[in-house]
C-alpha cells in the first residue's frame, strides 16, 4: 500500500472560518486566506469579510460558501 504524505492544510471540509476577501480570482470568485492558504468564495465581493463554510479542500486552495457576512459595504 502506497501512502502519500501531503502538507498539513489549515482548513478542513465542514469547518467555518472568517475570511477577508483580498482579491478576485480569475473566474470572479472572492479570494481570502486562512494562515496563507487560499479560500475561494463564490459570490463574495472584494473588501468584504465573510464567514464561510469550507466545502472542498485541494492541495493548493479550498472552496467555501458564504454562511454570513461579518462586515461588508455600507
Amino acid at each position: 500500500m502506497l501512502l502519500i504524505h501531503v502538507k498539513d492544510r489549515p482548513v478542513t471540509s465542514g469547518e467555518t472560518h472568517v475570511v477577508a476577501i483580498e482579491e478576485l480570482g480569475s473566474e470572479g470568485d472572492g479570494v481570502g486566506y486562512v494562515d496563507d492558504f487560499a479560500v475561494l468564495v463564490d459570490g463574495a465581493a472584494l473588501g468584504e469579510t465573510v464567514r464561510v463554510e469550507i466545502t472542498d479542500v485541494g492541495s493548493n486552495f479550498a472552496r467555501g460558501d458564504v454562511v454570513a457576512a461579518e462586515f461588508g459595504f455600507d
